[in-house]
C-alpha cells in the first residue's frame, strides 16, 4: 500500500474591503511555506511584487522577508522557513496579508478545506478567480474606485490622462484570465528572485545545489526530482528496513497490540513491560544520551515515547477507552509484510507533522525543522565515509546563517553553540532513530559529541537516489 499523501490546502484569498468582492481560490501542497504563499498571492491576484509585504497572525506575530526589515524593527519570522501547516492548523484558520504599505492592500487568507493529497495535479493552482485585481499604485481602494469611474467616462476631464497612465483604453474589472494565472503559477519560482533564506550564499555553500533545487528540497524532501531523481529501491529498502531503530520498536509494539490493543497506564503511558521490550529491540539507540538511574515510565525513554507518538500522528494507532489500538488497515499491511509503507508513513510524519522542538523543549530555533532536509543532501555528498557530527552541523550553519538569529543566548552558550546543539538534538538524533545515519561502531557510543562519527546507511541510499 502506498504511503499516505499529506493533504492539499484549499485557500481563499480575498481583498479586504473590495465591493464587489475580489477573490481567488487556490490549491497549495502541504509542505508550502509562507514564501510560497506570498508568491502565489502575487500571481493569482495579479500584483507585480514591486512593493513590501507582510503576513500577520491573529496573535500579532509578523511573518515576512527579513531583507525588507533590515533594521530588525519588525522582528519578522522568516517566511521562507515557516510552513503553512504550522499556522493554518484547521479548516477556517485565517491570516492577514498586506501588500504595498502605501496603498495598503489587505488580504484575508482562509483555509477553506484540507483535501486528499492523491491526484491533486500540479500545485499551486488557481481554481476560481473573481474580478480583476486593481492596478498597482492606484491609491488603494478609494483610488481604485475613482479610477473605475474615470476610465468608464470618456467625457471626464481626466479620462485621457488616466488611460495613458493605465496603458490601456479599456479596463474590464470583471474579467480574469484563469488560464494565464495557472500558466504563471506553474513557473512561479522562476518569476521571483530567491528569498532571504537562499540568498547571500556564496558559490558552494549549498554543496552544488542551485537555489531552485534547494527550494524544492526544503519544500518536499521526499519528492524533489531535481535533487533526488531516482525512484526508491524498494527491494533493498525492504531488506535493510530492520536497521531503523524506529521499525524495530514498532514491530515489538504492534505485535504486542495485536487485535485487542494494549491497556495504557492511568497516566496514558505504555506499561513498563512494553517499554522494556522496545528498549531491548532498539538497544542503545533507544536513548538520546546515556541514561543513569532506573526507568519508571515510558516518558523517561524519549525515543520509545517518540516512536509511540509518531505511530499515532501517522494514523497507525489510536486510543480507545484507555487502550492503544492498532488500526485495521495497518494490521492488514503487517499481514502482507508491507513494513516499508508503514516506515514511509512514519518518515513523512516525522518530517512534516511532528514538532522537532519536542526533543529538547528549547525556545526558538524552530526554523531547524524547515532546513533539516538539507541534511539529506549533505549525507548524499559526504555520508559514504565516516565524518564527525560537527562537520555536518558547521555546513548547515554556513548554508543557513539566519538560523543563529533565532537562538536565545545564555551566559554559558552563544547563538552558534546553541544552534549547533539544537541541530544535533533535533536533526541528527531524529535521523538516527529513522535509520538514516549510523554511529561509528569502533568508537564509544556515548563519547564526547565533538568526536562522534556518522555516515549514511544502506536504507538512506535506497530512499534518496540520483
Amino acid at each position: 500500500m502506498p504511503a499516505r499523501q499529506p493533504p492539499v490546502y484549499q485557500l481563499t484569498i480575498s481583498l479586504v474591503g473590495a465591493r464587489p468582492p475580489i477573490w481567488r481560490r487556490v490549491l497549495m501542497d502541504y509542505p508550502s511555506t509562507f514564501l510560497d504563499l506570498h508568491r502565489t498571492i502575487q500571481i493569482a491576484m495579479g500584483w507585480q511584487a514591486s512593493h513590501l509585504h507582510l503576513f500577520q497572525l491573529s496573535n500579532g506575530v509578523l511573518i515576512g522577508d527579513p531583507a525588507e526589515d533590515s533594521d530588525g524593527m519588525m522582528d519578522y519570522a522568516n517566511e521562507a522557513m515557516v510552513p503553512l501547516h504550522s499556522v493554518l492548523t484547521e479548516e477556517g484558520s485565517k491570516v492577514r496579508y498586506e501588500y504595498d504599505f502605501g496603498d495598503g492592500w489587505e488580504h484575508e487568507i482562509q483555509l477553506e478545506k484540507m483535501l486528499p493529497g492523491d491526484g491533486a495535479g500540479p500545485l499551486p493552482r488557481c481554481t476560481r478567480a473573481v474580478r480583476q485585481c486593481p492596478p498597482e499604485d492606484v491609491g488603494g481602494l478609494p483610488g481604485y474606485e475613482q479610477f473605475l469611474v474615470v476610465m468608464a467616462d470618456p467625457s471626464h476631464p481626466d479620462h485621457d490622462d488616466i488611460r495613458k497612465w493605465a496603458g490601456t483604453d479599456r479596463f474590464d474589472s470583471e474579467f480574469v484570465d484563469l488560464e494565464k494565472i495557472n500558466e504563471r503559477l506553474a513557473k512561479k519560482d522562476q518569476l521571483f528572485s530567491e528569498g532571504p533564506l537562499l540568498s547571500g550564499a556564496g558559490e558552494g555553500d549549498f554543496c552544488g545545489l542551485s537555489p531552485d533545487q534547494m527550494h524544492e528540497l526544503l519544500r518536499s524532501p521526499l519528492d524533489c526530482p531535481s535533487v533526488f531523481g531516482g525512484q526508491v529501491d524498494t527491494p533493498t529498502a525492504a531488506q535493510v528496513l530492520e536497521s531503523a531503530p524506529v521499525i524495530r520498536m514498532l514491530r515489538v509494539l504492534f505485535e504486542a497490540m495485536g487485535e485487542k490493543g494494549i491497556r495504557l497506564t492511568p497516566k496514558g503511558n505504555l506499561p513498563m513491560q512494553q517499554v522494556r521490550a522496545m528498549i531491548d529491540a532498539a538497544g542503545e539507540a533507544a536513548f538520546f544520551h546515556r541514561y543513569i538511574g532506573s526507568i519508571r515510565s515510558e516518558e523517561a525513554v524519549p525515543r520509545v515515547h517518540l516512536t509511540r507518538i509518531l505511530a499515532e500522528l501517522a494514523g497507525h494507532t489510536r486510543q480507545v477507552k484507555g487502550r492503544l489500538i492498532l488500526k485495521k488497515a495497518v494490521q492488514a499491511r503487517i499481514k502482507k509484510g508491507d513494513w516499508l509503507s508503514i516506515y514511509q508513513n512514519i518518515l513523512t510524519t516525522a518530517l512534516s507533522e511532528f514538532n522537532w522542538a519536542w526533543q529538547d523543549f528549547e525556545e526558538g530555533l524552530d526554523d531547524i525543522q524547515y532546513v533539516g532536509p538539507f541534511g539529506f543532501w549533505l549525507l548524499h555528498c559526504y555520508g559514504d565515509q565516516w565524518r564527525s557530527v560537527p562537520q555536518y552541523l558547521n555546513q548547515m550553519l554556513v548554508a543557513f546563517p539566519p538560523l543563529m538569529k533565532t537562538a536565545h543566548p545564555t551566559p554559558y552558550a552563544g547563538p552558534e553553540d546553541l544552534t549547533a546543539w539544537a541541530l544535533k538534538t533535533r536533526m541528527i538524533n531524529l535521523y538516527r532513530l529513522l535509520g538514516l545515519v549510523e554511529l561509528d561502531p569502533e568508537q564509544p557510543e556515548f563519547q564526547r559529541e565533538n568526536d562522534q562519527m556518522i555516515r549514511r546507511t544502506p536504507l538512506f541510499e535506497s530512499l534518496f537516489r540520483e
